[in-house]
């Protein structure tokens, strides 16, 4: 039986951790391959002020900051108001990820 392959995965070098993990490649998700969304598409993007990818759809294709850096103006899944206004989000690009094979989209 073929043994499965796994990553081993080191927090940034900004960390104090020093914690190394080993998991299944089947559960590591590489980021970038995004430059291209267009108004519509469905993506996974970090919550500002969070650590966490929750499902959105962007509202306007990615562009350059004042700073230089790319982003992309999304409207997060189940983000409304008390008013039920979904208001939009700009995320960094480095953020975005497209939904990896088998995820569930609303």
């Amino acid at each position: 039986m073929p043994q499965p392959s796994y990553a081993r995965l080191l927090p940034p070098l900004s960390s104090s951790l020093v914690s190394v993990f080993y998991l299944p490649e089947s559960q590591v998700v590489v980021l970038g391959g995004v430059e291209r969304l267009s108004r519509g598409d469905v993506i996974f993007a970090v919550y500002p002020d969070t650590t966490s990818f929750y499902q959105a759809t962007v509202v306007q294709p990615p562009r350059k900051a004042q700073g230089g850096s790319l982003f992309v103006t999304v409207n997060f899944v189940d983000d409304s108001d008390e008013h039920g206004i979904t208001h939009e989000k700009a995320v960094i690009l480095k953020h975005v990820m497209r939904p990896p094979i088998g995820a569930v989209i609303s």
